[in-house]
């Protein structure tokens, strides 16, 4: 246990460098969640989940959750749920675990801003439809990176050079969409949202006294 309203120290595992920009975000929702301040820290420690849990627990760092990301990659987040509970045991970890698991993956999450996604181009005016899936629609879509990409190409209203320009130029806006999420927009009426949210109200309720 923890002091009431103290300081959470946590560490993001996340998928990869681009996922980076969820970290603020999730500052924001451990204070929300009854912490006075929270600081968070990306380890860059590849390999598997369970080593990563060791290596991390043996290098002594204060911690007290650990948020650990892996895309669902299907309709339902429940396998990742499960693959990561069980690395948690066999690592031995005493953290709250707390899993990031978007569905189907971290692009569904960023498909909810329309106007977003026109300013990040740099046509905040445009009127080109850009076929977004609806709320309901967002994850069941089997792929969410490529809705995004579109779009973008969409939005941009580009051809040509300027097309080709806008196609590499992807990860950045992806970055860019990810660091403005609206954490109190659409986003919260996704399921894997809503269950990320309660999961980091459990840990941190579960580390006040």
């Amino acid at each position: 246990m923890i002091s009431t309203r103290a300081k959470i120290s946590f560490v993001y595992f996340r998928e990869r460098t681009s996922d980076e920009g969820l970290l603020p975000h999730l500052r924001t929702l451990v204070v929300r969640a009854g912490a006075l301040e929270a600081q968070g820290a990306i380890l860059p420690d590849p390999g598997p989940l369970t080593g990563r849990l060791i290596n991390l627990m043996e290098g002594g760092s204060r911690t007290d959750p650990v948020f650990i990301h892996r895309d669902a990659d299907m309709p339902s987040g429940d396998a990742r749920r499960a693959e990561i509970a069980a690395a948690a045991v066999q690592a031995g970890s005493q953290m709250p675990v707390v899993p990031v698991i978007p569905v189907r993956a971290l692009e569904a999450w960023l498909l909810r801003s329309e106007s977003e996604i026109r300013r990040v181009v740099g046509r905040p005016g445009g009127r080109t439809p850009l076929s977004l899936p609806g709320l309901h629609e967002v994850e069941r879509r089997a792929d969410p990176k490529g809705i995004l990409r579109k779009a973008l190409l969409d939005a941009s209203e580009t051809t040509g050079r300027r097309h080709l320009r806008e196609l590499k130029a992807f990860n950045e806006r992806r970055k860019v969409l990810l660091d403005r999420l609206d954490i109190d927009g659409p986003v919260r009426r996704l399921s894997a949202w809503r269950a990320m949210e309660e999961d980091i109200k459990q840990a941190i309720a579960g580390l006040m006294s």
